[in-house]
């Protein structure tokens, strides 16, 4: 984990839904996204093909839009599958649905990540 100047760097597992081809990423936290985002590179690398499509506001308020999928994630002691959109990204960004799924918090003071609850999916 990594704190700088405002930004908080989480590293987490990342993986297709049978986790057959997983890789450990380093993502940036984002607390305005909803959805976690693998850029298509990766997403491809990991045999994760999106099921839908979905329109997406960005940060400087463009509209875009992108596959949405299902991916494993773990993060400390949690795992779930989770949803992530595959987006063109300069790096692969950790949205508020997958701490939300797997009971995790980012502490913005630290940048350490913590349990906000018994573990457990929780239902989005």
């Amino acid at each position: 984990m990594e704190l700088a100047v405002g930004y908080v760097r989480v590293k987490a597992f990342v993986g297709n839904v049978d986790r057959t081809s997983t890789v450990e990423l380093d993502f940036l936290f984002d607390t305005g996204a909803f959805y976690t985002v693998i850029p298509q590179a990766i997403a491809e690398e990991l045999g994760i093909r999106p099921y839908a499509k979905t329109s997406l506001t960005l940060a400087d308020k463009r509209v875009v839009e992108a596959g949405v999928s299902l991916a494993y994630m773990r993060m400390l002691d949690r795992e779930g599958i989770l949803p992530v959109v595959i987006l063109e990204s300069p790096e692969p960004l950790l949205g508020t649905t997958a701490l939300e799924g797997l009971g995790l918090k980012v502490d913005p003071s630290t940048g350490n990540v913590e349990h906000s609850r018994p573990y457990g999916l929780a239902l989005l």
